[in-house]
């Protein structure tokens, strides 16, 4: 970019200064420091020192021990300097910027854009800092979407190639295996991935970008080897996608490495994006993860916006824009970051409970089933209603015990009973939603087949074993249907329990078995 303003510009002779981000040195990469080196490059390029920089620099002198010019003083130094003089300022990766630096440096490239009107300021970055740049520099940003072909990753893995600092581990065929096996392996990875996932088309932006980050990880760890014997090893891993775990290791450490709550926010949406039952929408996952566990209240300003979310997983999220769900960068993260979850039920429990909250809060309660309300203002409603029990299942903790116990005091009258049933294609079109549905506490863990809450709830005084709701069907049909043995066990023990053949008269109405959410919600 710097040589190709260099060669248009010609004659023009114009001012050209630039700063690259890295996140190995994000903090010492501070607003003041990169518009100092903004400064200085902007100062090089002309014939002589303006005055108003001479004189800062022999204020700072007379300072004891010498100290270097605060951020306001840069910012009104380039703002002179940049005025006289046609000048371009590139900033590259500004997304690895600390976002607390970022902010900083935006509104001071904003202040040098109101006073120098022959400035321009070109910048790169991940789509998830554009609105960012766009607010912060006053709207005044065209944006362009840079497209990856397999050209533009010879030309990086080139450079890369040509700055490895252990160039004795190289040889030329291997170099020509990686600059041949990377981009075809990348690009079979999302054919791959595309059938794997059977999702429909992806944004052609998110996809390019996902792309030369895997093009970039698996770079990063081949260089790391030291052999050339290892190097050609893990190049073999890379490209059968098994390797990528030193990758996806490297950017979770990058996650993690944020401190406080953006490393918190990052990996839990990364837990929850990999063991949801179906791809979130966007604003689904937004609103899961401002769920408060026990709160009895939910609380709008703590969601988080997407922007936010995107640049706290770094890069390993995107956001499929045809349908605004979100996905993992590549299938094979999924299963890696299943494998080094801990225990298979921790990431579900937590899940069910933040679920259960979200139905026992204040605002959900006080939704009426008739008329059915406007759920706009509560998007995770749907997913909650539907699948607490799929993930309360496994493991169900103490706490998961004690909220699904809170929602079904009164469960025929909360929203998400209706929810339930109206996904059931045999109740969706058979259903008079202007009468109770008689859908109880004892139905919906039979349903779902938890067994430790059945348990818990035929212990409870005035639980009814054989109670049937609107459609005759008892908790006994409905674990059947579903084919939870455990339910049916425990259920087939209790004395009081009473058999009759309406589970196979159901089961042939239904067409076999009933699934949670054959009606999209």
């Amino acid at each position: 970019m710097i040589d190709s303003l260099c060669d248009q510009a010609g004659r023009q002779n114009p001012t050209i200064a630039c700063f690259y981000f890295d996140f190995a040195v994000q903090e010492d990469q501070s607003p003041a420091s990169t518009m100092g080196a903004l400064l200085k490059q902007v100062v090089g390029g002309l014939e002589e020192i303006p005055e108003e920089v001479s004189r800062a620099y022999q204020k700072q002198k007379k300072v004891l021990g010498g100290r270097g010019p605060r951020l306001s003083d840069i910012v009104k130094m380039l703002q002179a300097t940049s005025s006289k003089e046609r000048t371009f300022i590139c900033i590259d990766a500004l997304d690895e910027c600390v976002p607390e630096y970022r902010v900083k440096l935006l509104d001071s490239l904003n202040k040098i854009l109101q006073n120098s009107p022959g400035t321009r300021i070109f910048v790169t970055g991940r789509p998830h800092i554009q609105p960012e740049i766009g607010k912060r520099l006053g709207g005044r940003v065209t944006s362009l979407s840079i497209s990856t072909e397999r050209g533009d990753m010879i030309k990086y893995l080139h450079s890369r190639l040509e700055e490895d600092t252990t160039p004795d581990a190289m040889d030329s065929s291997l170099k020509a295996e990686i600059l041949r096996k990377i981009p075809e392996s990348v690009s079979e990875m999302y054919v791959s991935e595309k059938q794997h996932l059977g999702q429909l088309p992806r944004a052609c932006t998110d996809r390019c970008n996902s792309r030369f980050l895997l093009v970039s990880l698996s770079i990063d760890a081949i260089l790391q080897e030291t052999t050339i014997h290892r190097r050609r090893q893990k190049l073999r891993e890379m490209t059968d996608g098994l390797g990528l775990e030193d990758a996806y290791s490297a950017t979770l450490g990058r996650i993690k490495g944020q401190g406080g709550e953006r490393a918190k926010l990052g990996m839990a949406a990364l837990m929850w994006i990999s063991h949801s039952e179906r791809p979130l929408k966007a604003n689904e996952l937004c609103h899961a993860l401002a769920v408060e566990i026990g709160q009895p209240n939910l609380n709008v300003d703590n969601v988080p916006s997407m922007g936010t979310l995107l640049a706290c997983c770094q890069g390993l999220v995107v956001v499929e824009k045809e349908v605004s769900t979100v996905r993992l960068i590549h299938f094979t993260l999924q299963e890696y970051l299943r494998a080094r979850s801990g225990p298979p039920y921790a990431a579900h429990s937590t899940i069910a409970e933040t679920c259960l909250s979200y139905l026992n809060s204040t605002q959900v309660k006080a939704f009426s089933i008739f008329p059915f309300p406007d759920l706009h203002e509560t998007p995770f409603l749907g997913y909650s209603s539907l699948y607490w029990g799929v993930h309360a299942k496994g493991h169900i903790s103490d706490r998961t015990k004690q909220l699904a116990l809170k929602l079904f005091d009164g469960y025929h009258r909360h929203i998400s009973a209706r929810i339930l049933l109206e996904a059931q294609e045999i109740y969706l079109y058979s259903m008079d939603f202007d009468e109770p549905s008689l859908f109880s506490g004892l139905h919906c863990a039979s349903f779902f087949g938890i067994v430790k809450i059945v348990v818990c709830l035929l212990e409870m005084e005035g639980c009814d074993i054989n109670q049937m709701d609107f459609m005759g069907n008892t908790p006994l049909h409905w674990a059947s249907w579903n084919g939870h043995g455990g339910v049916v066990k425990t259920l087939l023990g209790r004395d009081d329990v009473t058999l009759t053949n309406h589970v196979t008269t159901a089961k042939h109405h239904s067409g076999g078995l009933l699934r949670t959410g054959t009606k999209e919600w």
